[in-house]
């Protein structure tokens, strides 16, 4: 049957008059294993409208006289649809962005529980009802710039973008599952997002307990960085529990900064840990990729990542991994 449904995408997609009727030009692909691949309306939507009201993360290649930002030739042209399109949309999302000031990644937490097109209905989780409302401004930005069209004009990049991740994803994220533990419980379903910034991967849970894994574009799959997010969503919750009680967390954190680590806070930094050590098993890494990650303020990656072996839960052992952490760091320069 697996062989059968990415078979049929195919020829769905391949089919000019079929690709351009409303909802089939999106159609998913799969992967042996079974892993959905697919893009996203509500994804597309809602970038569409943080484009559109100042969202301009990404390379910077030049920095005077002003900063000069790379987009995907697909986040360009739908930036300049957007842009110039209806202000009622902008003026809506304004006032909306103005009542509701919580991470993006939230945002996307409710947009992929909520309905597709027309937006009939936001996400049901009483987690998240902070937001309702949101789907309102999806709907009026999805008619007022004509997204569905747009969406059509650029569905030969996704599609190109989706393939290059069909025969890389099933085995990395295979032995992330097992090292997790969680190879039965968490259904993963990758979505490209040509209009967030490059090499971007962001992941959040659906109603259903599913990882949505939303990636951004890049000149080549981003699969360290997706097995990464996957891992966080299971490890994020169990350092923050535990962490708190970390009482060299502080120090070994501004050392790791220095060293070239780019988190703020200890939680982050802990988390990042975890999730690279899985996402580097998971990669098969060598010798020389794991002296890298340490060089750059990532301690003790290598024994964080044999602790996973007992198959206990992380909180469990967290603070006896942060140990390893903090003994691992470089002695002091004379």
């Amino acid at each position: 049957m697996r062989a059968f449904v990415p078979a049929l995408a195919a020829v769905l997609l391949s089919t000019p008059a079929l690709a351009a009727s409303q909802g089939d030009w999106f159609a998913s692909l799969y992967t042996g294993e079974g892993v959905e691949l697919r893009n996203d309306e509500r994804i597309f939507a809602l970038f569409a409208i943080f484009n559109a009201m100042g969202f301009d993360q990404g390379p910077v290649t030049r920095k005077d006289p002003i900063p000069k930002v790379v987009y995907h030739p697909v986040r360009q042209a739908v930036r300049g649809r957007v842009i110039g399109g209806d202000p009622e949309v902008r003026k809506a999302a304004d006032a909306f962005f103005e009542a509701h000031q919580v991470p993006l990644r939230r945002y996307l937490s409710y947009v992929v529980g909520s309905a597709q097109p027309p937006f009939a209905a936001g996400a049901k989780s009483k987690d998240l009802q902070d937001l309702k409302g949101l789907e309102a401004v999806l709907q009026k930005a999805w008619t007022g710039w004509k997204l569905d069209e747009l969406m059509g004009q650029v569905q030969a990049d996704y599609r190109k973008s989706l393939k290059a991740y069909l025969p890389v994803l099933d085995g990395p994220l295979t032995k992330a599952r097992a090292t997790l533990k969680s190879a039965d419980t968490q259904e993963a379903l990758l979505v490209v997002n040509l209009l967030d910034a490059q090499d971007t991967v962001r992941a959040v849970a659906g109603e259903n307990g599913e990882a949505f894994l939303i990636v951004g574009p890049s000149e080549k799959p981003n699969v360290e960085g997706l097995v990464r997010e996957f891992a966080r969503l299971s490890i994020e919750p169990a350092v923050a529990k535990k962490i708190g009680t970390w009482a060299g967390g502080a120090q070994v954190l501004r050392e790791a900064q220095l060293a070239g680590a780019n988190e703020q806070n200890v939680q982050d930094y802990a988390t990042a840990i975890l999730t690279m050590a899985v996402a580097m098993r998971a990669m098969d890494a060598n010798d020389a990729a794991w002296d890298a990650a340490a060089a750059k303020g990532y301690f003790g990656l290598k024994s964080v990542a044999k602790m996973f072996d007992d198959g206990k839960p992380v909180e469990g052992w967290l603070l006896d991994a942060m140990q390893k952490v903090e003994t691992s760091r470089p002695g002091p320069k004379k």
